[in-house]
């Protein structure tokens, strides 16, 4: 009886080789044999799921963003400010092993970004983190958590641009641990104290 094979988990299997071997030698330097190698199997076979380096490149795309939008915006109810700096500062704080994937991440990349399709992609991605931003502003301004003169689809992008720059320093500029915790409790301490609503003063 012929093996049956999980092709996801197949796929996942390689790509994960794929990440170890482009950080190990870099993208340009590996090849599909080196990913075999790291995969423990044949060339073969890693042709049957991706035709070529730049196929198993997009492919690794695709999963690195659908994962982000996954841990980024399934974030369950903000029922207040708090609750909501709470989720921005969980997300804004990656371990080292995250931190450490960045720079692999614009060796492997970076030359992709000349692409339309690739950079609209990108692109696409931080339009629907800001719209959830944005979605999660206007609950708590109904609620009086967060002033209404702020525009809130401004604001959830502007958002998005920061905490994609916080997760890149960290990881592009070996940021300690402790330096990040501390930039991310001073920028949070910011928005907090621009979000809420100024207490009325009495008359």
């Amino acid at each position: 009886m012929p093996k049956i094979v999980d092709r996801r988990l197949m796929q996942d299997t390689i790509l994960d080789a794929a990440m170890r071997t482009f950080a190990r030698k870099g993208y340009h330097a590996a090849t599909i044999g080196d990913v075999a190698l790291e995969a423990g199997l044949g060339k073969g076979t890693i042709y049957l799921y991706f035709k070529s380096k730049e196929a198993m490149t997009e492919a690794m795309a695709d999963r690195h963003f659908t994962a982000l939008s996954e841990r980024w915006m399934d974030d369950g109810e903000c029922a207040t400010l708090d609750d909501f700096l709470g989720s921005l500062k969980s997300l804004a704080d990656i371990p080292a092993e995250h931190a450490r994937f960045i720079p692999v991440f614009f060796e492997i990349f970076g030359p992709s970004f000349a692409s339309q399709a690739f950079a609209a992609r990108v692109e696409s991605f931080f339009d629907r983190l800001g719209r959830h931003f944005a979605a999660r502003i206007a609950g708590l301004q109904d609620k009086g958590e967060i002033a209404p003169h702020h525009d809130s689809a401004s604001l959830g992008r502007a958002l998005a641009a920061m905490l994609d720059g916080l997760i890149l320093h960290r990881g592009l500029f070996a940021i300690s641990a402790k330096r990040q915790k501390a930039m991310i409790v001073e920028v949070m301490r910011l928005f907090e104290n621009g979000l809420r609503p100024k207490q009325a003063s009495p008359s």
